[in-house]
């Protein structure tokens, strides 16, 4: 009978806590963070001088050239003429863009969720010919794309999320 009585009350302090997860979020964790970006911005696409890769994508090959995607920020042009010497052209700003291809003379680009198309005419200074709106469906961001894991919440207010980076945080306040 006392046995009744004590498996209840050992299965409540079994599931109540994890003693090495409560040590862990006393200090700093790893957890996924949200990277917003402003949604009255997404769709300004704009043609700039060359700049630095940050974030390196997919590479298109088209002729001399080279089409690096910029991962969420747009797609590098580079004369590959000389292939000791590649030389950056331009950069075309198309937020959140994750995808190209090229065919014929036209080069298309995820822009968040639509499709953008640009004239490769003048391959220094390409012109945006098309726009296709909502092409894709948005993509679920209100938690990481991996489970069994710590994250920062996502806040709506700061924008939409465009990814998820790995960082030390002090006390996350959500786990998947």
């Amino acid at each position: 009978m006392k046995v009744i009585y004590l498996l209840p009350g050992l299965f409540f302090f079994l599931s109540s806590c994890d003693p090495l997860e409560s040590t862990l979020l006393e200090g700093e964790v790893d957890a996924y963070v949200p990277v917003y970006a402003n949604a009255q911005n997404i769709n300004q696409i704009t043609v700039e001088a060359a700049q630095p890769v940050e974030h390196a994508g997919k590479i298109y090959v088209y002729g001399n050239y080279l089409f690096q995607n910029d991962l969420y920020k747009g797609i590098h042009i580079i004369d590959n003429s000389n292939k000791s010497l590649p030389k950056k052209l331009a950069f075309i700003k198309i937020p959140l863009s994750t995808e190209l291809a090229v065919k014929g003379n036209h080069l298309y680009s995820n822009n968040y969720d639509d499709i953008v198309v640009f004239d490769l005419t003048n391959i220094t200074n390409p012109q945006l010919v098309k726009r296709l709106e909502d092409v894709f469906p948005p993509v679920q961001q209100d938690y990481p794309p991996v489970n069994n894991v710590y994250f920062e919440c996502a806040d709506p207010s700061k924008g939409l999320v465009v990814r998820w980076d790995l960082k030390r945080i002090k006390v996350p306040h959500c786990k998947r």
